[in-house]
């Protein structure tokens, strides 16, 4: 039988039981079934003839991909003939192709502008090159943005009402925006006083206005609400009859679970599955694991499946302990749940907020009662503008610490949060202005020097060490202030794991510039370092993983997601020198 089977353990590089067997098959006909049944067309390219060597999904493209020529063969063969096919510009191709030529192994970029095709559609395509040995090849997910480019033209007319509303006066009363800023303002001058009868006069002139803004905000959420339902500020899909089309969903079952029985077998005593789909499964898997978007499957309903991402491999009953697993921010979590509790009837796109970040969401239902999905950060081109409002109004709770703010002492023990929320509330108005003048939140970009990015390890008390060698005046087009935050995290964690030293370097090497941070601290063991490379490779959020008590013990992947957004940037950790202590290594590319 071996002739008809291929062997589980071929597929996943490693051993499988037949006790494990089961749950393996499971994961592996579910990254099938994804691949195969997504919205996105998937593929993978071999850079160096440039010929397209395995393809799936693309259920929105269905037309493109069942075209042939009149010898039969499928005229889609090659990356060019798949772009002149939508009508994307040559000019559009051949920079994707250099930047797809320049990219490390692992990394992955997104074409963030949008690529023109026929009959006024907009592409999007994503990217990741494989490691070595297969860094010739690059698998990538293009897709049809067009409804989100529609979105955002109605997204900035709803946030222009919602800015209107904010700078509205109410009779002779200012309008909630100037409220807010006087309260602001106000914070200044409240942690600069010093007698408590002035700290209780001014609090309580502030809280007052902070009630009033509070209050004024509800009502113009409710009024949103009730004037604009989700269809107007949510992307609409323009392609309703999106069936599943993998082959073997035609096999006559009623139960997810009885696939088994059609695919897996034994050979020479260990689990195996038939050789019709092992190829499939393999390039299913490859792309799952490799993949810069998150993907999910309910293959029958109350089954979630994370393929990957934050909650890799992970399976949950319900929506909203999937949705909390993830990092849906707390502000969107409604438009998550809403999103995907849907997708059981029909293809849906949503817009909304995850950890921080902007999240464009395709999803679409399957057989048996479930559904899948695809999430993809969309660097600020999508929005959930209601999710960004509500979020808004929530930060003014934290400003209602004011009423219990009476002396010089209570303003020391609240100081830095409210300064904190402060920068945050600005920082919404600003988003809201952006979406009200463009249809999406401004891409905050500064020019940073690697100087100033050392200069935030030297604030750290402790004994650190800082040398750069003649890299110091380069300077990197970044998001404000993350790789100080980075560099600074990374030096006070060692120092929270028991370091007494931690040196910090920046030096050239070749074209890229690499930065250490080595520490004599208490290292970590070669089980967890192995797992901590793990989780770096494969960008998956690991709950088990602590390296210490009281931490989450995934701030390594922060570090590597924010390395990751520069060109080439990898993040890599191992033992330090003679096996003590940690040694981090950032590598990114030298700008031309």
């Amino acid at each position: 039988m071996s002739h008809q089977a291929v062997k589980l353990e071929e597929i996943m590089g490693r051993v499988v039981s037949l006790e494990d067997s089961w749950d393996v098959a499971d994961y592996l006909m579910a990254c099938l079934t994804h691949v195969t049944n997504a919205r996105p067309l998937f593929g993978v390219v071999d850079l160096t003839s440039e010929l397209l060597t395995w393809t799936a999904g693309g259920a929105e493209f269905h037309d493109l991909l069942d075209h042939q020529s009149l010898d039969g063969e499928h005229k889609v063969q090659t990356f060019g003939q798949l772009f002149a096919c939508f009508g994307i510009a040559k000019a559009d191709y051949g920079a994707v192709i250099v930047d797809a030529t320049g990219l490390g192994g692992g990394a992955s970029m997104t074409v963030l502008k949008p690529m023109a095709g026929h009959e006024g559609a907009y592409y999007r395509l994503v990217m990741r090159k494989r490691y070595a040995p297969n860094d010739h090849q690059v698998q990538f997910s293009l897709m049809d943005i067009t409804p989100f480019q529609e979105a955002a033209i109605r997204t900035q007319a709803l946030a222009a009402t919602l800015a209107a509303d904010m700078d509205e006066m109410h009779g002779d009363q200012p309008g909630a925006r100037a409220l807010l800023h006087s309260v602001i303002a106000d914070l200044e001058r409240l942690f600069a006083l010093q007698q408590d009868d002035d700290i209780a006069a001014l609090t309580r002139d502030m809280s007052e206005r902070v009630t009033k803004v509070s209050e004024r905000m509800v009502q113009m959420l409710l009024a949103f609400e009730q004037r604009y339902d989700t269809s107007h500020w949510q992307p609409r899909a323009l392609n309703p009859g999106l069936r599943p089309v993998i082959s073997v969903h035609t096999a006559p079952v009623k139960n997810w679970h009885e696939l088994h029985g059609e695919v897996l077998r034994t050979v020479d005593g260990v689990p195996a599955v038939i050789a019709e789909i092992a190829d499939q499964m393999r390039h299913a898997l490859h792309f799952v694991q490799c993949s810069a978007a998150t993907m999910v499957i309910s293959p029958t309903r109350g089954r979630i499946f994370a393929l990957n991402g934050p909650a890799a491999e992970q399976e949950f009953s319900t929506i909203e302990d999937f949705v909390r697993a993830i990092g849906v921010e707390e502000n969107s979590t409604r438009t998550a749940v809403e999103f995907f509790s849907n997708l059981e009837t029909e293809p849906a796109l949503g817009l909304f907020a995850l950890n921080n970040e902007n999240v464009e969401a395709w999803g679409r239902p399957g057989l048996y009662g479930g559904w899948q999905a695809l999430l993809l950060q969309s660097g600020g081109q999508g929005v959930d503008v209601r999710g960004l409002f509500h979020g808004l109004k929530n930060l003014l709770l934290h400003l209602q610490v004011l009423y219990v703010v009476n002396t010089g002492a209570d303003v020391d023990q609240v100081q830095n949060a409210l300064a904190l929320t402060a920068t945050k509330i600005e920082g919404r108005l600003n988003d809201l202005d952006a979406i009200a003048q463009t249809g999406h939140r401004r891409l905050s970009r500064t020019r940073e020097s690697v100087s100033q990015w050392l200069g935030a390890a030297k604030r750290v008390e402790g004994r650190v060490e800082v040398a750069c060698d003649g890299v110091d005046h380069t300077m990197f087009t970044s998001a404000p202030l993350e790789m100080e935050d980075t560099l600074e995290e990374l030096v006070r964690n060692a120092f929270q794991h028991g370091a007494s030293r931690v040196k910090v370097g920046a030096y050239g090497k070749g074209n890229h510039l690499c930065m250490q941070v080595v520490d004599d601290g208490r290292g970590m063991s070669q089980d967890k370092l192995i797992q901590v490379q793990r989780v770096l490779k494969k960008r998956i959020f690991d709950p088990n993983l602590s390296t210490r008590d009281d931490g989450t013990g995934n701030g390594l992947l922060a570090a590597a997601n924010a390395v990751s957004r520069f060109v080439d940037g990898k993040l890599t950790v191992d033992h330090g020198p003679d096996g003590r202590g940690v040694k981090i290594t950032i590598s990114m590319k030298l700008p031309a």
